[in-house]
């Protein structure tokens, strides 16, 4: 099971705090986003954030653990029924990319909040190293070394260093998809939709299995 974390206080505005500022700083980052933006768009007292976040890193954190519990729970959790339906064998590789992929491509596809949240896990990396760390820290790595074993597992051919690799390589890559930059439409001319999760699926599925069925790297 993933560790239960911080989800939003059973409070209208408490959550409309959070829709707020799930959009703004995945538009605009932690540093460039203020409690007053926030306030203001969602005509909140200022004060309110305080007393309920304590201040714009606690509300910061509850952002991206509100969304992020749930997808990891969803991954976990089709993670462990790929494990019961394959008994004691190696879990099937499109099998394992499926767990991993399909929960944030799902969430982005639903509803603005969702898509929001993906382009806010996106630009982690350019947020304050220290926020950054803890957030990865508490919430990711658990659950990505629980997939590096089964990885390791279905694929003995390959060195574990290959399968991190190949395994950062797919979280680029649904990440990008799951941010729907319009760019596809741009040079499909319209031929493909990256919003259609339908569409998007098997394409990621066949491309990632490929890319992990690759020769080994010769060191």
């Amino acid at each position: 099971m993933v560790t239960k974390t911080l989800t939003a206080p059973d409070n209208k505005t408490a959550t409309r705090l959070l829709n707020v500022a799930e959009i703004l700083f995945s538009e605009h980052g932690y540093a460039m986003t203020t409690v007053r933006d926030i306030s203001a768009k969602s005509k909140v007292n200022q004060a309110l954030i305080n007393y309920h976040f304590k201040n714009k890193r606690g509300l910061f954190n509850a952002v991206f653990e509100r969304r992020a519990s749930v997808l990891l729970q969803e991954r976990v959790d089709l993670l462990n029924a790929a494990k019961i339906k394959a008994k004691k064998k190696p879990i099937p590789l499109k099998e394992l990319i499926y767990a991993f992929v399909y929960p944030p491509l799902r969430m982005a596809s639903e509803d603005k909040g969702g898509q929001s949240f993906v382009k806010l896990q996106a630009r982690l990396h350019n947020e304050p190293k220290e926020i950054e760390s803890a957030l990865r820290a508490k919430l990711y790595d658990k659950v990505s070394l629980l997939f590096v074993d089964e990885l390791k597992r279905t694929l003995p051919k390959l060195s574990e260093s290959s399968i991190c690799w190949r395994l950062i390589f797919i979280m680029g890559l649904y990440l990008y998809v799951a941010s729907n930059t319009g760019r596809l439409e741009v040079i499909s001319k319209g031929k493909a939709k990256g919003g259609n999760l339908k569409q998007a699926l098997p394409e990621i599925l066949n491309f990632c299995e490929q890319g992990f069925l690759s020769a080994p790297t010769q060191p």
